[in-house]
């Protein structure tokens, strides 16, 4: 069997936590001195603050990026070598995390950057992140199991629920504003996305999206997640449905939402299940490139909110599960 020449040339360079946690802080002008001088507890919480997330967290993000089968997301650490590459990624997470203008990054670091090389490196490793999503967030196969014990009883697998970013006015040649784009939760331009959880399993498997923010939720499900949903139904035999607020009404053989004759276990349930879903929105938006005004347009926007949601899985899948229903 012939390998790939490329294979053969690519340097894979795996981390453990201790020296993720190092080397990160180091980037963001934590030196080894001034690391020593404090615990354990202090520099994870300098980490989080810079990165938002744990060691373990990024030691998995950047093995996986190495040895991805994924092309457009393979990180190659033989390119820049295995210093400059480290940096660039740990630059990559303190943007998403932050979202510095040009500026403030040229002063945020332990190694001097132009704009031009921050620019360029920024945008290919947040494409490459986005590019390694679908390995991390996916609709799971255990749910296409024709033998599943629920069959022919209404199955719940997920909640649903709608996301809304900030975001520049779009501009245009005939006019500046674009009603389509108004978001009702900021008053001003934004973009939303179709968000949905597993219900028995820490794992997002389902985003959709970016859509106009003045585009309502309901529209948005019958766009991709509906087909997704009753395709599975067909092939499965399986009474699918999904939970979802009252933004969704209009698909009750698909979705259930809070109403009245719901007993006070089902509210409970119901009410738990949709908490646990704005738990894992509210870890998105603990990425300043996601909760701040963006300004870098809306394609840039799908990267980084893909970006951020891949990070904010694999935080799940290291220790940090958001609660169980």
């Amino acid at each position: 069997m012939e390998t790939d020449p490329q294979d053969e040339q690519q340097e894979i360079y795996i981390l453990n936590p201790f020296e993720i946690l190092r080397k990160g802080l180091g980037v963001v002008c934590f030196d080894e001195k001034r690391c020593q001088r404090v615990g354990l507890k202090k520099n994870l919480s300098r980490f989080r603050s810079a990165y938002v997330g744990h060691p373990r967290v990024y030691a998995d993000l950047f093995e996986r990026l190495q040895t991805t089968e994924i092309e457009e997301a393979r990180l190659d650490c033989s390119i820049l070598g295995r210093e400059k590459t480290l940096n660039y990624f740990f630059m990559t997470i303190s943007f998403l995390a932050t979202y510095p203008t040009e500026e403030e990054a040229e002063k945020s670091f332990s190694f001097t950057i132009s704009e031009r090389t921050f620019r360029k490196y920024v945008w290919e490793i947040t494409r490459k992140i986005a590019a390694l999503y679908p390995s991390i967030i996916f609709w799971p196969d255990s749910w296409g199991d024709p033998n599943n014990p629920n069959a022919g009883e209404p199955h719940f697998i997920i909640t649903v629920d709608g996301t809304h970013c900030k975001i520049e006015e779009p501009t245009f040649e005939s006019f500046t504003e674009n009603k389509k784009y108004y978001s009702h939760k900021f008053h001003s331009a934004g973009l939303d996305y179709e968000v949905a959880l597993s219900i028995f399993e820490p794992r997002c498997v389902w985003i959709a999206g970016p859509y106009p923010a003045g585009k309502n939720d309901i529209s948005i499900f019958r766009h991709k997640l509906k087909e997704t949903m009753l395709n599975a139904r067909e092939f499965n035999g399986v009474d699918y449905r999904g939970l979802a607020d009252r933004g969704y009404r209009g698909e009750p053989e698909l979705l259930s939402v809070p109403n009245s004759a719901d007993t006070e276990a089902v509210r409970e349930f119901k009410g738990r299940a949709l908490s646990r879903q704005e738990t894992f929105n509210a870890r998105l938006k603990c990425f300043d490139c996601v909760d701040e005004r963006f300004r870098h347009g809306v394609e840039k926007h799908s990267q980084c909110f893909r970006a951020c949601a891949a990070i904010v899985q694999l935080q799940m899948d290291n220790g940090f599960p958001v609660f169980q229903v």
